[in-house]
């Protein structure tokens, strides 16, 4: 189900350092559009998307997916809880969502630590290897994709 196969590469530069002195500059959460993507039917609704999570150029994200009897995901309501980690430093953010596990459910803890465990990976590695591997999300495209978006 991911759509992050199909999404163009972008480069940009980056200076690396101790990721424990990076700070959480912004955070995107996009709601993929099931009809779009012609996801199979399922028993409940299927929502599904992206976080987003980005420190000094870089992002990390992760894909989302989860099924419940709610036919409208309130995106807003849903990614209020990861407001908290913007302005964190990256190693204060990941002690914090192991605090919230039990607060936030399994879908966004697990969501959360991947996006930031992938950005702490990107912000180690050299800028060359970073923009040679890079598969940043091109926000036109995945805009097409997107029934809902928020960003803080």
């Amino acid at each position: 189900m991911s759509l992050l196969s199909a999404i163009s590469p972008v480069t940009h530069a980056v200076s690396t350092s101790n990721t424990s002195v990076h700070v959480i500059h912004s955070i995107e959460v996009f709601q993929y559009d099931n009809r779009r993507l012609a996801l199979p039917e399922m028993d409940g609704y299927l929502h599904c998307g992206l976080l987003k999570i980005a420190s000094h150029g870089v992002t990390g994200w992760a894909e989302y997916s989860f099924t419940d009897q709610v036919q409208h995901l309130d995106l807003v309501k849903w990614s209020r809880v990861f407001t908290s980690l913007k302005k964190c430093p990256l190693d204060q953010a990941l002690s914090h969502i192991d605090q919230q596990q039990q607060n936030w459910g399994s879908v966004r803890s697990q969501v959360a630590l991947e996006a930031l465990t992938e950005l702490r990976i990107r912000l180690q590695d050299s800028p060359d290897v970073w923009t040679s591997t890079d598969a940043l999300i091109n926000h036109a495209f995945l805009l097409d994709y997107t029934i809902a978006y928020y960003s803080f």
